[in-house]
């Protein structure tokens, strides 16, 4: 099923400017999303899930190893619109900055971000492109919630009331996984913040869910779509790797082809 059929113009933006180094070796001479899962790569599985869900237009934010990325991506998508940006700062700066750098394809507009490391199941995309519009989207698992994840805290209707790892455990319905769908209505207004962070080089590092936090705070519509049970990996360490590899590996790719 492709999503958005009513005609709304929907970008996906996927942010690969980061090293990898927690992996160690397996990403010396390998971009991580280019790491083998089964016969594909994270970033295989990504665009075609895309693609598939409907999105025909999808920017790719680079960093390290950017032309080994952008090679791939020609080589592999020639027939998809991919616009790859480059963050020239990744190896100082994190994903508020990345997010930023692709503003010039997606302010004003609805876009899908996904960080590059997170492996995930078709369902979780389709059930966030065919939410109702008129408000953005944080992708939630409710199974399981430790202090070091972005946690989610929502109000009694639903709304997110908080996001971010600064959440209590106690208060949090969730994690979110890192796939988010940002409504036009707020994405201007999300721009605008992450670059009055960037503003200050002490905030270089922060994460773009600062930013999400802000908005929320401001009343900007923000609701989840609850995945839990859905299979999901963001893959930082080597055990990461190998769970998503068990999960996302050939078997099912034949599911994408």
């Amino acid at each position: 099923m492709r999503a958005f059929e009513r005609g709304q113009r929907v970008k996906a933006v996927i942010l690969l400017a980061g090293m990898g180094s927690r992996l160690g070796e397996l990403t010396a001479s390998t971009p991580k999303s280019l790491l083998p899962m089964g016969n594909s790569n994270t970033l295989q599985q990504m665009v075609r899930k895309l693609t598939d869900c409907g999105i025909e237009s999808i920017v790719v934010v680079c960093g390290h190893m950017q032309p080994v990325i952008e090679r791939y991506l020609a080589e592999t998508f020639p027939d998809v619109s991919i616009t790859v940006v480059r963050n020239p700062d990744y190896r100082t700066t994190n994903t508020g900055y990345s997010l930023l750098v692709a503003r010039g394809e997606l302010d004003g507009e609805t876009f899908i971000k996904l960080d590059g490391d997170v492996v995930f199941d078709e369902t979780i995309l389709s059930r966030l492109v065919s939410a109702p519009e008129g408000s953005s989207y944080v992708c939630l698992d409710r199974t399981a919630i430790d202090d070091e994840v972005i946690k989610v805290r929502c109000n009694a209707d639903g709304t997110v009331a908080g996001i971010g790892n600064r959440i209590p455990v106690a208060s949090a319905v969730g994690e979110s996984i890192g796939i988010e769908r940002i409504d036009r209505r707020s994405s201007g207004a999300l721009f605008a913040k992450l670059a009055e962070m960037m503003d200050d080089p002490a905030m270089f590092q922060a994460y773009y869910e600062v930013a999400y936090d802000s908005l929320v705070q401001a009343g900007e519509p923000f609701r989840t779509v609850d995945i839990t049970g859905s299979n999901w990996v963001e893959v930082d360490t080597q055990a990461d790797y190998e769970r998503a590899q068990h999960l996302f590996g050939t078997n099912r790719l034949r599911t994408l082809i």
